[in-house]
């Protein structure tokens, strides 16, 4: 039932996230509306799977989560090192084309939220666990259940990038700054969630849908943006990085991507398996 579940997502989210936007024009942020904003994901989740769905769906959950031995090790250096490596590549190609040498320099703050340190670490560490609860959860998974993982990848990417809006209107947000300095860096900001949706969709799939190792990825994707004093052109580059490795797993994968449906293949810790119908 996606439509379900990104109806509740979606509604949790902006109703908190817009009114965290009002807030922040006096200076102010509700702790309330702060945490149902980024826990909207996993509130959707959590209430599809114990409105909807019978207890072998919420054990295949849970396994999902502690069951490390979902995780191929052949993957962990890609989850761990590619985005902080595309990042360098980025700057290096900046500054071949005369961007300034100094973006190789650690970041000497957070840009998350401008002045508040510890809620920057919140969402660079915390979050981002959040949003996969709720993305791999169920959301990711209701797509797949209908259509292949390509058109699965796109409808999440737009979805997830468009989930994102009410931040663009909170104060002191780095969303909200990227329009301050060009339209085309907000622009950016959208057009680079779709090939790291390929890319993450792909992980997931290729390691029995673990949660915990996209959780990893997802905060390794977080940091490396904050990691060096990067400028917003080495991050357009880094959208073509980016791109051009979301373009390589497609070619690579063409049958993975492209068949009819994904098969699930969700057990519970008995053996059982769970009807992929819990989605639909």
């Amino acid at each position: 039932m996606p439509n379900i579940y990104f109806a509740l997502a979606f509604a949790i989210t902006w109703i908190n996230g817009f009114l965290l936007a009002i807030q922040s024009q006096s200076g102010d942020k509700s702790v309330i509306n702060l945490l149902l904003a980024y826990m909207g994901l996993f509130i959707a989740a959590l209430i599809m799977m114990y409105v909807f769905a019978d207890k072998t769906f919420r054990s295949d959950f849970r396994k999902r989560i502690y069951d490390l031995r979902l995780i191929n090790k052949n993957y962990l250096s890609f989850v761990l090192f590619f985005l902080p490596l595309a990042m360098v590549v980025s700057i290096l190609i900046s500054i071949a084309f005369g961007q300034p040498v100094e973006q190789l320099r650690f970041a000497e703050e957070l840009k998350v939220f401008e002045g508040e340190i510890i809620l920057s670490m919140i969402i660079l560490v915390l979050v981002p666990v959040l949003e996969e609860l709720g993305w791999r959860g169920y959301g990711v998974d209701s797509l797949a259940s209908k259509f292949n993982l390509f058109k699965t990848s796109i409808i999440f990417g737009v979805l997830w990038g468009i989930w994102h809006l009410p931040v663009f209107f909170i104060k002191g947000s780095y969303q909200i700054s990227l329009w301050e300095m060009h339209p085309l860096f907000a622009i950016n900001f959208f057009v680079g969630i779709l090939p790291l949706a390929i890319i993450m969709n792909y992980l997931y799939y290729m390691n029995q849908r673990s949660i915990t190792l996209i959780a990893l990825f997802h905060v390794t994707a977080n940091i490396s943006a904050e990691l060096f004093e990067a400028n917003q052109i080495s991050k357009c580059i880094l959208t073509l990085v980016v791109t051009l490795v979301a373009v390589a797993i497609l070619i690579r994968n063409k049958r993975f991507f492209f068949k009819d449906k994904m098969n699930l293949n969700m057990i519970d810790s008995t053996g059982k398996r769970i009807s992929t119908n819990d989605y639909e």
